[in-house]
């Protein structure tokens, strides 16, 4: 919903009116961004799993394939796409968005890591494209669930399509108009993010002691290692900040020795600047702002699309990948190390000074305002 927001804002930028759909707990991110939106109905977050809990027996089919839940989709967006007649859909890995899109003939788009070819998209193919036929969705627009243009919120060095070999995923990919690396999409600008001693100033940090963030995402699928890691902060030698996500409650971890906790934080981007190392789950938008914003992390990935992310950092030299299995017992002398070691700090400043120029979202926007443009004149010309 951040990156939605973002790229929100900048469509507004670029002289757009701008509508965003999307569940009714996350629609303050939209207002805190000053943009109109409407509820939409969602899936509701995998509860949290205790430390060593089996995960439930998987599904014969993903839970975004429920046809009750499809039908609710579409019914939502259709209305809206209707009463609001935008000349483009955008959808952040929404599996409904470009299908409605279609139906009501508008041209759209996809925002999603290439990542997320290999899981779970796959199984949007073989389980939700059956589904939306089954629900009277003609069968050509069914298969293009993907829209039009597909945006991948990275550079293509370290998002690349050569990655992808479902053949699900590659028979999808095929009924795209274009394909577009636009480069990181983070909540600011990075080259527009305050310096390391603002960041401290404003989120009223000691000026010159270490600083360790800590966030394992926004699902409840990191519980475990969170769990663990919790218990071990007051161990680090700095100052701890972790932000449990806003699916797992902090009361969920009364073992914690973190010097401070929160649910949620609306200033990642801050947070990830003031540190001196980020501990992350290895999601694509916390590592991105890392790099991004010049500050070494530490990625405890829970599977492989986050182990593909971590491995940017690593080949950059920025950071390191600590496994699942060794965390209760390398986390501290791992934090340690890292947070002494000066070559490090200097690389991860580096790269970021590198990486800071270029805003995916102003790029994707600058793309979309054209497509829709275009698009548009399309339809004039056969009316």
């Amino acid at each position: 919903m951040v990156r939605t927001a973002r790229v929100g804002s900048a469509l507004v930028a670029a002289g757009a009116e701008v509508l965003v759909g999307t569940a009714e707990p996350a629609r303050h991110i939209m207002t805190a961004q000053g943009l109109d939106s409407f509820p939409l109905t969602e899936l509701p977050p995998f509860p949290p799993r205790e430390p060593g809990e089996e995960p439930p027996p998987a599904p014969a089919r993903i839970r975004l394939a429920e046809p009750d839940y499809l039908t609710v989709c579409l019914a939502e967006e259709r209305a809206a796409i209707r009463e609001f007649r935008p000349d483009m859909v955008v959808s952040d890995f929404r599996v409904t968005g470009a299908v409605s899109a279609a139906l009501e003939g508008v041209p759209a788009a996809w925002i999603v890591n290439s990542g997320f070819f290999t899981h779970p998209f796959p199984q949007v193919m073989s389980d939700v494209v059956p589904q939306l036929r089954q629900l009277g969705v003609p069968e050509d627009i069914a298969c293009r669930i993907l829209g039009d243009v597909l945006y991948i919120p990275d550079w293509s060095r370290y998002d690349p399509l050569s990655g992808i070999t479902s053949q699900e995923s590659a028979a999808a990919l095929r009924s795209l108009a274009e394909i577009r690396h636009v480069g990181p999409v983070l909540k600011e600008a990075p080259d527009q993010s305050p310096s390391r001693a603002e960041a401290r100033k404003r989120l009223g940090v000691d000026a010159d002691g270490p600083l360790v963030y800590v966030s394992l995402g926004g699902t409840a699928q990191g519980f475990g290692p969170l769990t663990t890691i919790a218990s071990l902060l007051g161990e680090v030698p700095a100052r701890t900040v972790l932000v449990t996500g806003p699916n797992i409650p902090p009361e969920r971890l009364p073992g914690h020795t973190a010097d401070q906790i929160m649910a949620y934080t609306e200033d990642s981007m801050l947070w990830t600047r003031a540190a001196d190392l980020v501990v992350t789950h290895g999601g694509h938008t916390s590592t991105m702002e890392a790099l991004c914003l010049g500050t070494p992390l530490l990625a405890l990935p829970g599977h492989a699309e986050q182990e593909w992310n971590a491995s940017r950092a690593v080949s950059l030299g920025t950071g390191e990948v600590l496994p699942a299995d060794d965390v209760e017992a390398e986390f501290v002398p791992t934090v340690t190390r890292l947070l002494g070691d000066r070559g490090l700090a200097h690389r991860a400043r580096t790269v970021g000074e590198v990486l800071a120029y270029r805003d995916g979202a102003a790029e994707l926007a600058s793309h979309v305002m054209a497509f829709a443009s275009l698009a548009a004149l399309e339809r004039k010309r056969d009316d």
